[in-house]
């Protein structure tokens, strides 16, 4: 994978990581962006917009650790990937999973789709570029 989060500060209590179930044999970077996948709390690496996010992958899994369960970082701050074409930050505005750890401006402003925010950007960056966010899950 690529464009993994550089996580910079951790806050709350070390950054509040919340454990999730994720599959045996898949490889997970440290510093991918994590969705809910399926039930019962389940979480893979984003892939497209409209993913869940739940978190940032605060350790390596590899394909053969047989490990199962994985702490996502729920509140820091983490320098993400804009999105090629459409993922320009501006600062103090929310930011949304567009792909495998790319971000992009939020675009939906509904209850049902909130989850897909990863944070509030910290600063101004056109796309193509990586920039501070602010993450706080929901």
């Amino acid at each position: 994978m690529a464009n993994e989060a550089d996580v910079k500060t951790l806050y709350g209590n070390a950054g509040d990581p919340v454990e999730y179930t994720v599959a045996t044999g898949t490889a997970i970077p440290k510093g991918t962006l994590m969705q809910l996948s399926s039930s019962p709390n389940t979480a893979t690496a984003t892939s497209a917009d409209g993913d869940h996010f739940v978190g940032i992958a605060q350790c390596e899994k590899t394909t053969t650790d047989g490990v199962v369960v994985m702490a996502c970082l729920t509140n820091c701050d983490a320098i993400l990937a804009a999105t090629a074409t459409t993922g320009s930050m501006t600062l103090g505005e929310p930011v949304k999973i567009t792909g495998a750890n790319t971000v992009a401006p939020a675009d939906d402003d509904t209850v049902a789709h909130m989850q897909e925010v990863v944070g509030i950007a910290k600063e101004t960056v056109t796309h193509t570029n990586t920039g501070l966010v602010r993450i706080k899950c929901h």
